[in-house]
């Protein structure tokens, strides 16, 4: 069984768009925290010019990894930044990073979602509650239209 994208910090690229963090030549720390809000590791983030370097810790050292940016045009104009991830030329969103281990994209670090270990039983489930939502925003719609 592969190990669970749930057990590693996820540093993810719209979560620093949208927070305002990836302006050139700016310099932050990213702190991750447990359940209870306490403080468990802590990554330096320097913007360079398209593209992070990323200073976090491995045992007493500390070690930089710079991870490329690059950007797609979004459907109303804007540009929608993408991480390019370190070991394989996948373009990505988060990057999972576990403590003593390089920042890498969910299929390099070979994680799975929990929803994939879900019995048949569960995922039918899912998808049978999705349907009927489905069904029942038709048929409301439907009722609106005969009124």
């Amino acid at each position: 069984m592969k190990s669970l994208v749930t057990q590693y910090h996820a540093l993810k690229i719209l979560d620093l768009a949208r927070g305002g963090y990836l302006y050139p030549f700016s310099k932050y720390d990213w702190v991750w925290r447990t359940n209870k809000g306490a403080h468990q590791t802590t990554v330096a983030i320097t913007v360079v010019t398209d593209a992070l370097q990323l200073l976090w810790p491995m045992g007493v050292e500390r070690v930089l990894q710079e991870v490329q940016l690059t950007y797609t045009i979004g459907t109303r104009g804007g540009k929608r930044p993408w991480f390019v991830c370190p070991t394989c030329p996948r373009r990505v969103g988060p990057l999972c990073h576990a403590n003593g281990l390089p920042f890498r994209c969910r299929i390099c670090c070979k994680l799975a979602y929990p929803s994939q270990y879900q019995s048949r039983d569960q995922s039918y489930g899912r998808q049978a509650r999705m349907m009927s939502y489905r069904e029942r925003d038709r048929l409301s719609a439907q009722c609106a239209v005969a009124t």
